[in-house]
């Protein structure tokens, strides 16, 4: 795991870049420039040593031949199965490192190879006798890959904005910036930013440049790798626990201990109780787990939400002693400008809980953890299951959803209510209108904020036309949105920033191609029913998660104690701010918003939600032209 950057197309010093990216890669920095003769490129490293600790490792790596050069930030989790395959081919490798077997995979294959490949990527491939690149961003966008363009049909590439502004002759915000903030969902899965003049390459999709000429293709569609789901349920769940335990496995696989995060819900003690398992039937080397028997579990002590005892009834269940880290916001190590500076992109929640968190984990020695994200989205998280609602052919099954969705507040299951005849006629007659008169994805849209403009770089808006696709029921649809469209690709470039301030590496089972391809192939009552959601993993994980919370209903979510903070430990550094943005556009609704919360009696958690969305953008914006001041164009040609 790394931080990459470079400049394609022309040959510019890459130090200040590579230090702007050093917190992702703080083991060792370098950087490769092509000879006078060749295509101007310039090649940069920031390395997480994490497989093969030796300098053998290290990037920009080149190949045997001298012929190509690549650079790379990620974890190909299958490359002891990649390297077998591939030295029965005839080639020779020099390393022990997962980046090797991507060299070896593209120059033989071309970005094809990345179907091969499981796990999280993007890497920049140079070819010096063809004077030619090749950018590769794994399937649903795990690590980042941003670009800018230079002058003369020259680029720019770096992991993260802040890399690519000493190339910039300025920073700015987007001109949709207002837009983004309204609905902040809305474009992490296209290739805009929300800096002017920055790019994506989108998740599943590859570029290459030559003379001058950038082009970028999608390589990967969930659709098209679909696979048959077996028709019996019990054969599903068999299915499902063998592709997750597997899942598990692979990415248990480094040279340096890895480590867990623990919140107490089902996902994450789902993951911690499959390492133990794995652990306990063999087949594990020490360092795969050394590091998972101290999980660690973030709380907000009396001030928010506690999940404290769920985490460590999973922990004792395994015998694993619970690191409990207590988030104090003045001793996150970051301000609330450092922290969005750190970040890059506005998002609903406070990113200091998340951040000090994970720099809490390096400081305890780990830098690779194992997390849960991404079950929400693929089995029935937020508030996509009334979407089940529209799948229920039979009262029955109408009365069982919404006895299931109403324990999710309550935490208990009550007896599902006899649905009347007329109720579930006029509920059918509701459904049939409502999808006739309404286009499928904006039904599905609702659930995502305000309605989305078609752009043409958002893949879901082409997805909806394939006949997998069509064939899907609701719910599976609903989700099948947000795991690539909205909830999960914000999540995973949160969660990648959070961790890698730090130089802290994420690890997310529930991410394996494998299992998400079969997770979509499956009907919704796989989803739901029995009395629960998330049906097939809570059943997958039977004799593996105590049953306490297996069976667990309510979901509490990772919210922190806004409200208190903003009135307490938050409250000078608050005021600071707005008294020094009068400049700002959203200064005006920032301050109405500051003295209503200051006037509130007893502010909850929802008013120091509304403050924080109207406070974000001028922090924000102060975090941009503040990080940015001394560094944008410093290294242009003057």
């Amino acid at each position: 795991m790394c931080g990459i950057v470079g400049t394609i197309g022309t040959r510019l010093r890459l130090d200040l870049s590579i230090s702007l990216l050093r917190h992702r890669g703080p083991d060792h920095q370098s950087e490769w420039t092509s000879a006078p003769s060749e295509t101007p490129v310039a090649l940069g490293h920031a390395r997480l040593a994490i497989v093969d600790l030796s300098s053998d490792g290290d990037q920009p790596m080149h190949s045997s031949c001298g012929r190509y050069v690549i650079v790379f930030n990620g974890e190909i989790h299958n490359f002891i199965e990649l390297r077998k395959e591939l030295e029965g081919r005839g080639v020779q490798f020099r390393t022990l490192s997962d980046t090797e077997v991507l060299l070896q995979g593209l120059m033989l294959e071309g970005p094809d190879f990345q179907l091969k490949c499981n796990g999280m990527w993007a890497f920049c491939l140079w070819d010096r006798q063809e004077g030619s690149a090749l950018l590769g961003r794994d399937r649903f966008g795990e690590k980042p890959l941003f670009y800018t363009s230079l002058a003369d049909g020259a680029f720019a590439f770096a992991s993260e904005m802040k890399g690519l502004f000493p190339f910039m002759r300025s920073v700015t915000p987007s001109r949709s910036v207002d837009q983004d903030f309204q609905d902040l969902l809305r474009y992490e899965a296209t290739a805009v930013a929300v800096i002017e003049g920055i790019r994506k390459i989108p998740a599943g999709h590859w570029a290459s440049w030559k003379r001058g000429v950038l082009s970028v293709c999608r390589w990967w569609n969930t659709l098209d790798h679909i696979p048959e789901a077996p028709l019996q349920y019990e054969e599903q769940v068999e299915r499902w626990r063998e592709l997750f335990l597997d899942s598990i496995r692979i990415r248990l696989r480094a040279d340096v201990p890895v480590g867990t995060t623990l919140s107490g819900g089902l996902d994450s003690s789902s993951v911690l109780c499959g390492v133990a398992h794995l652990g306990r039937v063999g087949g594990l080397r020490n360092s795969e787990t050394a590091g998972w028997q101290k999980p660690v579990c973030a709380s907000f002590g009396a001030d928010g939400p506690n999940e404290t005892p769920f985490a460590r009834m999973a922990a004792e269940h395994v015998g694993a002693a619970l690191n409990v880290v207590t988030v104090d916001p003045l001793k996150s190590g970051w301000s609330l400008q450092e922290a969005l500076f750190q970040v890059e992109d506005p998002y609903l929640t406070l990113p200091l809980p998340m951040l000090a968190t994970y720099r809490a984990i390096r400081e305890s020695g780990t830098r690779v953890t194992l997390d849960g994200h991404g079950a929400d989205e693929l089995l029935s998280g937020y508030g996509h299951l009334r979407f089940s609602e529209w799948d229920a052919t039979q009262r029955t099954q109408l009365a069982e959803v919404r006895s299931i969705v109403n324990s999710l507040v309550s935490g208990e299951l009550k007896p599902p209510a006899a649905i009347p005849l007329w109720e579930w006629l006029r509920h059918r007659i509701a459904v049939r209108l409502r999808l006739a008169l309404t286009p499928p994805v904006r039904c599905l849209q609702r659930l995502s904020g305000k309605p989305r403009p078609p752009l043409a770089q958002d893949t879901f808006y082409q997805d909806q036309s394939h006949p997998r696709f069509q064939q899907m029921d609701w719910l599976t649809r609903s989700l099948f949105e947000a795991f690539h469209s909205t909830f999960l690709p914000t999540l995973l470039r949160n969660y990648d920033r959070y961790s890698m301030a730090s130089g802290v590496e994420i690890r997310m089972p529930f991410m394996d191609w494998r299992l998400v391809s079969f997770a979509f192939a499956l009907p919704w009552t796989s989803r739901i029913g029995a009395g629960f959601t998330k049906r097939i993993l809570r059943d997958s994980v039977r004799g593996l998660v105590p049953d306490p919370l297996r069976s667990r209903r309510d979901k509490i979510g990772w919210n922190s104690p806004k409200h208190v903070w903003f009135r307490g430990p938050l409250r000078a550094e608050t005021e600071e701010i707005l008294a020094r943005n009068t400049d700002s556009p959203w200064i005006g609704t920032a301050r109405a918003e500051w003295t209503r919360f200051l006037g509130l009696e007893h502010p909850n958690h929802q008013d120091g939600e509304n403050l924080w969305t109207r406070l974000q953008p001028v922090v924000w914006s102060e975090s941009l032209n503040r990080g940015s001041r001394g560094i944008t164009g410093s290294r242009l040609p003057t």
